[in-house]
């Protein structure tokens, strides 16, 4: 599975790329283009590869990526990272922990500290709550990506019981106006320029989604852009 997303983040550019599964759902973040949903099957097992690139400038750049079943992610120049979730299975959640960066396959998931993330086409849950008991949290914060440097004190949520009795649990992620905007019209999705801070057990992260689809206008491929806070 190999990932190709280029986005910039303030003159970082950032090169992923991937042949994904199929999905069901149409959503696009900050740059996306909607796309009939392919049919699609499960990648290869889980490996986790890491590169090293170097430019003619010294000392050599080196970009570090995590590839896994379902997941890959790769650092950016800056400190940050990308990482793009192959979420087009209506029928599995992939999970993901914030600290290892990487994909986990928790046996009993409502009761692993494990994960932070979970993800199944446009739902993202948090790992608390009715998701989970590892006491991870959302809130929503204020400025730009770029110069948050410092978790919010108060406003996080953990994921609620279907209080709308719509059939699904009331993530933390789709409170308020939620990551994503969905247009009637076209069904697509587009990800909001919302910053938002995850509070996990082992640090705080900001996190900001870029795109629901990848470069071949797949759905259920939902990329963001996040790096651990200071405490």
């Amino acid at each position: 599975m190999v990932i190709n997303i280029i986005k910039a983040w303030q003159g970082a550019a950032l090169l992923l790329g991937l042949a994904a599964c199929g999905g069901q759902d149409a959503t696009t973040l900050s740059a996306t283009s909607g796309a009939a949903e392919p049919a699609g099957s499960d990648p290869s097992a889980p490996t986790d590869v890491s590169v090293q690139e170097s430019t003619a400038s010294s000392p050599p750049v080196v970009a570090e990526v995590l590839q896994s079943q379902h997941v890959q992610t790769q650092r950016l120049p800056d400190g940050s990272f990308a990482s793009e979730v192959n979420a087009t299975d209506p029928q599995r959640w992939v999970y993901f922990s914030l600290q290892s960066r990487q994909e986990v396959t928790p046996e009993l998931p409502e009761r692993s500290p494990s994960w932070d993330l979970g993800f199944q086409r446009s739902n993202v849950k948090v790992n608390s709550g009715a998701s989970g008991a590892g006491n991870v949290r959302v809130a929503v914060a204020s400025g730009p990506f770029e110069s948050l440097s410092e978790a919010p004190a108060g406003g996080y949520l953990a994921d609620a019981a279907d209080t709308d009795l719509d059939g699904s649990s009331d993530y933390a992620f789709s409170a308020g106006d939620g990551w994503y905007d969905y247009d009637p019209a076209t069904h697509l999705l587009t990800a909001r320029d919302t910053v938002f801070v995850v509070q996990t057990p082992g640090g705080a992260f900001k996190l900001q989604f870029s795109s629901y689809y990848d470069r071949a206008g797949t759905p259920g491929m939902p990329q963001f852009r996040w790096a651990p806070l200071g405490s």
